[in-house]
């Protein structure tokens, strides 16, 4: 056995993980690749315009249901749906005093301006593309664990990443203070802890050819979806402030 052989012999295996990771790398699903978030970070989008987004994007979570992020439990066995019951704790049913994120965003959107009557305007009348990345995560859950898992692992991979540059770049650019920002803060460390749980999982649920491709298919789905979502704010922005 030469060298090189011995090399390729100790190289492990790919996972489910590294898959989704090398889906995740290329240019067209890169959250922070996204028009809006370069914006966004680089300071470039209109202040007026902040306001706007906070109100579009708060249809997501408004519109934010256990659905979403525990239909695939049925396809799962005992303690392996805990985390399924964690994330869905941390997204939306934490008290209010707690973090819970719907909260959060709604605090960034009044800390910007907006009103209780925008925010349930804007819940009421969701632009498609913000509702079509909700119903994206949706439909992929209620398929199978392996989409689900994958529908959610590709997304989370990547909000620390986009949401702390996003935190820092509204700190720098727009001056927002914490308090104000605390929603993309949070993002990055509960993202984190989520993928980290998440990956254990994918390696139990999805282990065949078929499975690997239906969690693929499901991620890139998704990330085409958060991606789409904010490419519909970004359109109406653009209509609105004439950038």
């Amino acid at each position: 056995m030469n060298a090189a052989t011995t090399v390729r012999t100790l190289e492990r295996p790919k996972t489910i993980a590294d898959f989704i990771h090398e889906d995740i790398r290329r240019p067209e699903h890169r959250y922070l690749g996204t028009p809006l978030v370069r914006l966004i970070t680089s300071g470039k989008l209109p202040k007026a315009a902040l306001k706007d987004f906070a109100l579009m994007r708060w249809s997501f979570q408004a519109h934010a249901e256990p659905k979403m992020m525990l239909s695939h439990a049925a396809y799962m066995r005992g303690e392996d749906v805990h985390h399924l019951l964690e994330n869905t704790y941390d997204e939306i049913m934490r008290p209010e005093d707690e973090g819970e994120h719907p909260g959060l965003w709604v605090r960034f959107a009044k800390n910007l301006g907006a009103t209780d009557e925008e925010l349930d305007d804007a819940a009421r009348n969701p632009i498609a593309e913000v509702i079509g990345f909700s119903r994206t995560i949706a439909y992929y859950c209620r398929r199978s664990a392996a989409e689900g898992l994958g529908t959610w692992y590709a997304d989370e991979a990547q909000l620390p990443e986009s949401h702390g540059a996003s935190a820092l770049a509204l700190r720098k650019f727009y001056q927002l203070d914490d308090d104000t920002i605390e929603y993309f803060l949070e993002h990055v460390r509960a993202d984190m802890e989520h993928t980290d749980a998440s990956s254990g999982l994918l390696e139990i649920y999805v282990r065949s050819g078929m499975e690997i491709a239906q969690a693929r298919r499901a991620g890139a789905a998704t990330l085409w979806a958060w991606r789409e979502m904010h490419e519909g704010i970004l359109r109406a922005l653009r209509r609105k402030f004439d950038f």
